[in-house]
């Protein structure tokens, strides 16, 4: 099941019958330091999108056209502005307007079947991320941009299979307003027919130490995660939910249920009242929880309808098919 990313538990159900809570916050495998990539990548992520970012609100958006940025449908209409952060572009903070007179007064256009919003501004961003139109995101690399609280305390479970208590993760915190982006790696993709909400990129949140390991907490929902695609970083997916909620209890009940970032979901019951529990079996393999983003490619000729920009579609991608097989190397 997911949770969604703002830190309402919002359960939604999928075709898959998968429960979810809508995505927060970045939240690491390796670190509970509220500063930790607090700046801008550098190294093999540098450029990878991070630069793209600004603020809406309390939430995350990204810069797509000179005039136009895209974020998730569910945090709603948190503001009038959106901010180029110092903290983004390197220099200065930089106030854009929301054009209110978009749409015929709306001042905004959804994409039809996903939790994706394309906005337009008055004035003009100085640079923005390209669309990636491709099908291979399976198995690809990807940094991942939001904005809330930093990893909270640790999730032990005593499961009675032996082995005592066990670390599976940790709970999410409050969201602290804290701009961070951390990386992962596709794993998978949920496709439209079985999501109310359109194509979702799928992502697990494993035990990696070293890597910069990476999922959502509480406030990350709306930012960017990208797909490096012949040398350039490019827009790939729009943070929507996590994997959610859970409960140590038998039988469960909301009253102590929890989100969490779990790297283990094994021993912990995991659903809601509404739509049910499951437990899931504490075995010697961990089952990480996982992490969903709505699916650029999939709506990149309806962005292109609004903002009349059609974006360049390599040809190279033609010859790619067979990566779709490809399964994530962490689960090996």
């Amino acid at each position: 099941m997911l949770s969604v990313a703002r830190f309402a538990v919002v359960p939604l159900i999928l075709a898959s019958m998968l429960v979810v809570d809508r995505a927060n916050a970045i939240l690491f495998y390796d670190t509970s330091d509220p500063t930790h990539n607090t700046i801008a990548p550098t190294g093999a992520y540098a450029d990878s999108g991070w630069q793209f970012e600004g603020t809406f609100g309390t939430f995350l958006g990204t810069m797509i056209e000179p005039q136009y940025f895209v974020t998730a449908q569910h945090i709603g209409v948190t503001s009038s502005t959106f901010v180029s952060n110092a903290s983004f572009n390197g220099v200065a903070d930089v106030t854009y307007n929301i054009d209110t007179s978009a749409n015929g007064g709306q001042g905004y256009w959804d994409i039809a079947g996903t939790d994706l919003r394309v906005y337009k501004i008055v004035q003009t961003f100085s640079s923005y991320a390209q669309l990636y139109t491709g099908s291979n995101e399976i198995g690809q690399d990807v940094t991942l941009n939001g904005m809330g609280g930093a990893r909270g305390s640790p999730v032990v479970v005593d499961s009675g299979n032996g082995l005592g208590p066990q670390l599976k993760g940790w709970y999410m915190s409050s969201n602290d307003l804290v701009a961070r982006w951390g990386t992962n790696q596709i794993s998978d993709i949920v496709p439209a027919s079985q999501s109310p909400v359109g194509s979702l990129l799928v992502a697990q949140f494993n035990a990696l130490p070293g890597t910069d390991e990476a999922t959502f907490s509480g406030g990350d929902s709306g930012g960017g995660m990208f797909i490096k695609n012949n040398g350039v970083w490019q827009l790939a997916g729009v943070n929507y939910a996590v994997d959610g909620s859970f409960n140590t209890n038998s039988p469960p009940g909301d009253a102590t249920s929890f989100s969490a970032a779990l790297f283990d979901k094994g021993g912990l019951w995991e659903g809601s009242d509404a739509q049910g529990w499951t437990f899931v079996p504490d075995t010697s393999a961990d089952n990480p929880s996982q992490l969903y983003a709505s699916r650029i490619s999939d709506s990149a000729l309806a962005i292109d309808a609004i903002t009349g920009v059609p974006e360049p579609g390599p040809a190279l991608l033609l010859s790619c098919g067979l990566l779709l097989l490809a399964r994530r190397r962490r689960n090996g």
